[in-house]
């Protein structure tokens, strides 16, 4: 009984938080959490834009033609692991290298721990719309220097040559990103005692020995947590190629969401394209697994 009139006092001292999370709760849920299983019955339905009156309900179908038949399926989630990858292998490897740079008693440090925030925080639109002028074959700035020096005689293609794009695209995901990898690396840095530097160093360990024998094990937590969040937002990203490449050229550069982009919109295939986001957000919630797992396991 006592227990009971204790819960009742708290629920009447708690009802108002909860009516005024209320609202909040009831926004969330009708434009985050109603499109995501909308657009789940959608992949279960013959469903067209251009003949939406005439949608009906398939089944299987959809995801059975997409795994069972569909080449450009298969080859666009192999990009689409490579791209993602690529940009966090590189992000990992270059925001190493400036978080070491930053960890060192260096003048303007601060200052240099600012600046290099500025690709992570430029708007997508205006970071694409300024790689997309750099990278011109015609009038971009890096083709015209590289001309009136003499290192190349013709333009090079960054963004019509297939190879060249895809390596392209992979580079300025990475440079959007390593930002984000330099502040948790070295904030995991600045968490490891001067001490065992310092006992290294008297025992005779380098620069190099220290750094395998201590800071890395010491990264390991980070490291781990920081590389499979970024593999999951890249692999959703949507932006960074569209704005460059729009997924060309020959469709090289299509990832999972321009795909599924393209299918809906460009071709009509509302409900097939609904099965390629759902597969999508299928590999997001392994990761997500994947990540979860990786916390329990650093606890």
């Amino acid at each position: 009984m006592k227990k009971n009139s204790l819960l009742k006092m708290r629920l009447r001292n708690n009802s108002l938080g909860y009516k005024l999370l209320l609202p909040a709760t009831l926004l969330i849920a009708v434009i985050s959490i109603y499109p995501l299983f909308r657009g789940i019955s959608l992949g279960f339905m013959s469903y067209s834009i251009r003949r939406m009156r005439q949608a009906r309900f398939t089944g299987l179908d959809n995801f059975i033609r997409l795994l069972a038949t569909d080449s450009e399926f298969y080859s666009t989630l192999g990009f689409s692991f490579a791209y993602a990858f690529s940009v966090v292998v590189i992000s990992y490897v270059s925001g190493m290298c400036f978080a070491l740079l930053l960890n060192r008693n260096i003048k303007f440090r601060g200052f240099f721990r600012a600046m290099i925030l500025i690709p992570w925080i430029i708007p997508p639109v205006v970071a694409g719309t300024n790689w997309t002028w750099l990278l011109n074959d015609i009038l971009g700035f890096i083709n015209v220097t590289l001309i009136r020096l003499g290192i190349t005689g013709r333009p090079i293609l960054f963004l019509a040559d297939p190879v060249l794009a895809r390596i392209t695209v992979c580079f300025t995901g990475a440079w959007k990103s390593f930002p984000f990898m330099t502040i948790v690396l070295l904030s995991g840095m600045q968490g490891i005692p001067d001490e065992l530097y310092e006992s290294a160093s008297i025992d005779g360990a380098g620069f190099f020995r220290s750094f395998r024998a201590i800071t890395m094990p010491m990264l390991k937590p980070v490291s781990m947590i920081s590389t499979v969040l970024m593999f999951i937002w890249t692999f959703n990203n949507f932006e960074n190629i569209y704005l460059l490449t729009k997924g060309g050229p020959a469709n090289a550069t299509f990832v999972l969401p321009i795909l599924s982009y393209y299918t809906a919109f460009f071709r009509s295939q509302l409900g097939y394209a609904s099965a390629i986001s759902t597969l999508m957000l299928v590999v997001l919630l392994l990761l997500a697994l994947v990540y979860m797992r990786i916390l329990r396991t650093n606890k």
